[in-house]
């Protein structure tokens, strides 16, 4: 429900600023399943800062280097797919979280044969305008990659010692 003031008929702050994140992240989980990189681009701002470095190696400032990286994700996941769990938001703030589902096959390079199904969270954490300005991603490749056969299994291992234990394989491989 949207409050208005009577006076004027406009939005109250923190209700527009509520509309305006549902509105974003329904815009969002579409620009992202459509596979098309220039709808993604159009909700960010041209100084963007995206922090990503699960999937990228460096925090990515600006549009253009944005523009790598989804290309990126297109050619490693063609066909991934996100599915919204829930939202959190804080419209005070004009921040929020969307709880994700994502689905696909495995990249070519890997094992296109086999499917993933995880979960992740995308955080907006600072808006310029109605773009996005700062972006944080938060996900676990762990299980995509185990679930693509590109990772043994944890074997029990807890915490870092998984991971200690694949750097250790790789160092021991000679890679």
């Amino acid at each position: 429900m949207t409050v208005t003031t009577p006076q004027t008929g406009a939005q109250t702050g923190a209700q527009s600023d509520a509309a305006f994140l549902a509105d974003f992240a329904d815009r969002w989980l579409a620009a992202w399943n459509s596979h098309d990189t220039e709808r993604v681009l159009e909700l960010l701002s041209d100084d963007i800062r995206w922090d990503d470095r699960t999937f990228w190696p460096e925090v990515i400032e600006g549009k253009e280097g944005v523009r790598a990286y989804t290309e990126k994700i297109w050619e490693a996941m063609p066909d991934v797919q996100f599915a919204e769990i829930e939202r959190f938001f804080a419209p005070d703030a004009r921040r929020g979280i969307v709880l994700f589902r994502q689905t696909g096959s495995g990249p070519a390079k890997l094992n296109p044969e086999r499917t993933f199904d995880a979960h992740g969270c995308d955080i907006f954490l600072e808006f310029h305008g109605d773009q996005l300005g700062s972006y944080l991603s938060a996900y676990d490749i762990v299980p995509m990659l185990q679930q693509l056969g590109g990772l043994p299994p944890r074997e029990g291992k807890l915490g870092g010692a998984y991971l200690m234990s694949l750097a250790r394989g790789a160092r021991g491989s000679g890679a």
